[in-house]
């Protein structure tokens, strides 16, 4: 089995990428997005390829890293889009939800916004190689940080951040109303 990596999503693969997003963060997303073919289509037209590195198996996307700076991010939905889909308010309320997810980072700070590998490919080690890549890219761009946030109800992702290097700074305690 060849795994191929990429610095950048290629765009072959954005219904993909976003479909594997939105399943591996369902639990953020969802309630903000629903669960219909609005939210595919509204952020397939809104992500940005530059911001998202990936992984390819037999002509699969089979996991990706999405990234934000302080240039921009991997999803980037507008208001505009947000409300032909969603309605005036839908769409308004929806743009202020993800607004609170959003991560504001300095110039020298690259920020995790998640890794998602597809359910039968995950072990193989996809996610540890695209935070070494990502790793790899920062040192080249003479990034000083990288940075994510993770839920504890996750206990994967938290062993594989630790696997690969990453030390908790900060515990947050969210409160969903």
């Amino acid at each position: 089995m060849q795994i191929d990596y990429s610095e950048q999503l290629p765009n072959q693969f954005r219904a993909s990428a976003v479909r594997l997003y939105l399943d591996a963060f369902q639990d953020k997303l969802l309630p903000i997005l629903g669960n219909d073919d609005r939210a595919q289509s509204v952020l397939e037209k809104n992500l940005d390829i530059t911001h998202c590195m990936a992984a390819i198996c037999d002509q699969r996307l089979v996991g990706i890293l999405a990234i934000q700076n302080y240039k921009g991010s991997f999803l980037n939905p507008t208001l505009r889009e947000m409300i032909k889909a969603y309605g005036i308010h839908g769409g308004i309320f929806r743009m202020c939800a993800l607004a609170l997810l959003h991560h504001s980072t300095a110039p020298d700070e690259l920020y995790v916004d998640g890794v998602a590998v597809v359910d039968e490919m995950r072990g193989n080690g996809i996610g540890s190689r695209l935070l070494y890549m990502l790793e790899s890219i920062a040192l080249k761009k003479g990034i000083r940080t990288i940075s994510l946030e993770v839920v504890s109800t996750n206990p994967r992702a938290e062993s594989l951040y630790s696997r690969v290097g990453f030390v908790a700074t900060v515990n947050k305690r969210i409160i969903f109303i």
